[in-house]
């Protein structure tokens, strides 16, 4: 068993135990609740398919903790093999290019109208191939894992609805999402920013100790 996956597992033993109330953000839909895990098999059925080895870390929390619910945002979304197997052919290897941002990106010039319309450029799905959508924070954002690629195992952002472009998850802007947007402060301040995104693990840790310090300080 691996040490992290042990730990993980008790935080989110104790933040359940803090928060019977579901006070935090997310957690009156998904109520700490974890689909079960999904197998060796399964997981290799969609490797195989696609061509690609999923992250190490995401691979042992969907089948050694759970495949969703309970996580950042509205909810870990998990992997859904079943649905993901039905993308048409011309979508097959979308999981297996490289996704290749390093650096924040938005290039708002390939939203200038065309024929009265926004041109649909900037939303092209190239933009992050190699990843897989992992939570919903709401407003149309979107966290997302690189499976493929140097960024592989690490989450970024895709915040194009709003024209916010893609951009890795840092520590900092972890902290923004997974802090309290009703407390007065957000303590999400007081975190340096940094430029590296952050692994899979750490992404959800930090979501546990942002969550477990708001219910012990505000709750």
């Amino acid at each position: 068993m691996d040490n992290n996956v042990d730990k993980l597992k008790n935080k989110l033993l104790k933040l359940i135990d803090l928060d019977k109330s579901f006070e935090v953000f997310g957690s009156e839909s998904h109520k700490y609740k974890l689909n079960p895990c999904l197998s060796e098999a399964e997981i290799q059925k969609f490797e195989f398919h696609f061509h690609v080895k999923l992250p190490n870390e995401f691979r042992k929390f969907i089948l050694e903790i759970g495949n969703g619910v309970a996580g950042p945002g509205y909810g870990f979304l998990g992997l859904n093999v079943d649905n993901l197997m039905e993308l048409n052919s011309s979508e097959s290897d979308f999981f297996s290019q490289s996704f290749n941002l390093q650096d924040e990106w938005n290039d708002l010039d390939l939203l200038k109208e065309t024929n009265g319309s926004k041109a649909s450029a900037y939303f092209d799905q190239k933009f992050i191939k190699g990843s897989i959508a992992i939570a919903e924070y709401g407003c149309g954002i979107q966290a997302r894992l690189v499976i493929s690629g140097e960024e592989r195992g690490n989450i970024w952002i895709d915040d194009r609805t709003n024209e916010g472009g893609i951009y890795p998850l840092t520590s900092h802007c972890a902290a923004f999402f997974h802090d309290d947007p009703e407390m007065d402060t957000y303590m999400y301040e007081s975190v340096e920013e940094t430029k590296e995104a952050l692994s899979f693990y750490e992404w959800y840790e930090n979501w546990l100790n942002r969550a477990i310090n708001q219910v012990v300080q505000f709750g």
